[in-house]
């Protein structure tokens, strides 16, 4: 569990004030940027030529990767004929399906859970438009969460999500896959967009919803190739309260096939605190449910673009405390992703 809020906040007088993200405001004020991309080139994903990518398996990540310089940014890449949604994309708004109900009326209680707050904010949507599209769905055969691409072949999840596929020294375990703008059982793009998940990295110490709670895989197609990904960087409590982040995810309680995405603006990080691997947890009061895990936290700057600085880990929800919905992030994020994008592209 967490060791307390971060200690970083003595230096705050003496250092130079973090670059802030945009606000949807000043996105909006920059506008959509038309452009359509290759669809042959998209819908070919790779040349038979091109050579298979070598399965690394569970990777088990330890301190030491910690010792190399902090990582604070890295910039998001986009097609230059791709087309891009500044703020959230157009909102199919919310269809719950009908609760199941036992004869006497009363609810069936689903086993996952829904977190909201004060009414609820996410909108689902489906478009080909970046950096939307780059945000799919992962599936381990046991269980469903969120992703994204943060290389060509490298997506960013929750570790929680993949830990039954994931063995340090093994295989990936299962048929784990990964599909990009999923709604409804398929890819906006296209039916052959899928690929399999052949490499998982996670941090050694693997317990759950926590700071740590974060692993990069690896893809056997590179859709970030065709697609863009997006940059990532640590957070910075010069951020605190600021309405300027944006999640997406699939929650299972918004569609009947738990396979739609929703998104959600504006959102907050109130509290950080710290925790093992260089690691935060962020806390925010973003509207989620399950499903969402793994899914980004990110915002965007005039110089990197879009950039995540968490994945979703879960919710507090203790009696008598505050209820937070959990970003896992900071240094140790960064350094992961970095090590993902290093090894698998």
């Amino acid at each position: 569990m967490a060791t307390g809020r971060s200690d970083h906040d003595h230096d705050r007088t003496t250092r130079e004030r973090a670059e802030e993200p945009l606000t949807v405001d000043q996105e909006l004020e920059l506008g959509d940027r038309q452009g359509e991309p290759d669809w042959f080139d998209l819908n070919r994903l790779r040349s038979p030529a091109e050579r298979e990518a070598e399965p690394s398996g569970s990777v088990g990540l330890g301190e030491e990767l910690l010792r190399d310089e902090m990582v604070h940014s890295v910039d998001e890449w986009t097609p230059e004929n791709s087309r891009t949604i500044i703020g959230g994309p157009r909102s199919l708004g919310v269809h719950r399906p009908r609760m199941l109900r036992r004869f006497n009326g009363s609810p069936v209680e689903p086993a996952n859970f829904t977190q909201i707050y004060d009414g609820e904010s996410r909108q689902v949507y489906s478009t080909t438009a970046a950096p939307w599209v780059r945000i799919g769905q992962l599936d381990t055969g046991r269980g469903k969460g969120s992703a994204t691409l943060i290389g060509e072949s490298t997506i960013l999840t929750a570790s929680h999500v993949v830990a039954n596929s994931w063995s340090p020294g093994g295989p990936v375990s299962g048929n784990v896959t990964f599909t990009p703008g999923m709604f409804d059982g398929t890819s906006v793009l296209g039916g052959s967009w899928t690929a399999n998940v052949i490499g998982i990295a996670a941090w050694e110490q693997f317990v759950g919803q926590d700071g740590y709670d974060m692993a990069v895989c690896q893809l056997d197609q590179p859709f970030g190739r065709w697609l863009g990904y997006f940059g990532y960087r640590t957070y910075d409590d010069d951020w605190e309260d600021l309405h300027v982040w944006n999640h997406a995810g699939y929650p299972y309680d918004l569609s009947a096939t738990g396979q739609r995405p929703c998104f959600e603006l504006g959102i907050s990080v109130h509290d950080d605190d710290s925790d093992s691997y260089d690691t935060l947890e962020l806390e925010t009061r973003a509207d989620i449910a399950s499903g969402q895990s793994g899914g980004p936290l990110w915002g965007r700057w005039t110089n990197g673009g879009r950039q995540v600085i968490g994945t979703l880990s879960g919710r507090e929800d203790n009696f008598a405390e505050e209820k937070n919905s959990l970003f896992a992030g900071g240094n140790g994020l960064s350094r992961l992703c970095r090590w993902g994008r290093d090894n698998w592209g």
